[in-house]
């Protein structure tokens, strides 16, 4: 372990001068961690991607995360997810568990709430800087496989498929390439959500499931196809900016049915709009 822990603290929008004075008032009680705040280029969700490089010289980054910042929280890491290798602690405040554990599986490494004791901090960063930790985007358990194309187009291995450690890469290997899909070739097949849509869903799926105790092929596949269509709508309304109609059009459902399914998953449309309409709002004063 390193004697002196170099931490980034993202300055998010909303939390610049909450942030700024958590900096000031921690560092002092902070042993053996030296805390940086890292100011964000613009308020974009890309902006954790624009940065991923530079973040690399920080053995680890908070993130602070409350209801009002949770949309952008969760938009800027899925969009920086390729390009980041620094573990992201998420600094919770008043944010409930399933919003939770969807930011983590979206990249994030741990998460620690408020009030944070300083030791617990301390702990949580250092096991985080360590070599073999897991990095955002990695593969932890589960189901490994080489990642393909479920719409009939192969994915670039070497682009697509994180370094598996030796016995599971050998395992990887002898999975078959794409598999083709037998509505290819229909001129007058119903619309389909984008490719890269359905990939990201898949690929989070892939990252969220974890083999516990034995369970039935049912409720094995009950879980899947929840988790499938949980992340397939969440990217409908992250691509149409909120717009259930837009979002149900491109799904080729009817709206009723996207509302229900929108319900059974708990998914609200409101976060989506608020993201779009600030990136707008960035858009025009540029």
């Amino acid at each position: 372990m390193r004697d002196v822990l170099d931490c980034g603290v993202l300055l998010a929008p909303g939390h610049e001068k909450t942030m700024g004075a958590w900096v000031t008032g921690h560092q002092a009680v902070l042993t053996r961690v030296r805390l940086h705040p890292v100011p964000l280029p613009s308020p974009p969700p890309d902006a954790l991607a624009r940065i991923a490089l530079s973040l690399r010289r920080f053995d680890g980054c908070i993130l602070p995360v409350a209801p009002c910042s949770l949309a952008w929280a969760r938009m800027a890491l899925q969009q920086a997810r390729d390009a980041l290798t620094t573990p992201i602690l998420l600094l919770i405040h008043d944010v409930k568990a399933p919003a939770i554990l969807d930011l983590l599986s979206l990249g994030a490494a741990d998460f620690i709430g408020q009030p944070v004791c300083p030791e617990s901090m301390r702990v949580r960063l250092a096991r985080l800087a360590r070599p073999g930790a897991a990095r955002p985007g990695s593969v932890a358990g589960g189901v490994h496989e080489r990642q393909v194309s479920y719409l009939g187009a192969p994915v670039e291995a070497d682009r697509a498929m994180p370094a598996l450690a030796p016995a599971h890469a050998m395992r990887a290997h002898r999975a078959a390439g794409a598999v083709p899909t037998p509505w290819a070739a229909a001129p007058h097949a119903r619309p389909r959500m984008p490719a890269d849509i359905v990939e990201q869903a898949l690929n989070t799926m892939r990252h969220q499931y974890r083999r516990s105790a034995p369970e039935t092929f049912r409720a094995a596949k009950a879980q899947v196809v929840n988790g499938f269509e949980r992340e397939y709508i969440r990217h409908a309304l992250s691509r149409h900016g909120g717009n259930v109609a837009q979002a149900a059009r491109a799904c080729a459902k009817h709206r009723r049915a996207f509302w229900a399914l929108m319900r059974k998953h708990g998914i609200d449309a409101a976060p989506y709009r608020q993201a779009a309409l600030a990136v707008g709002r960035v858009s025009m004063e540029d």
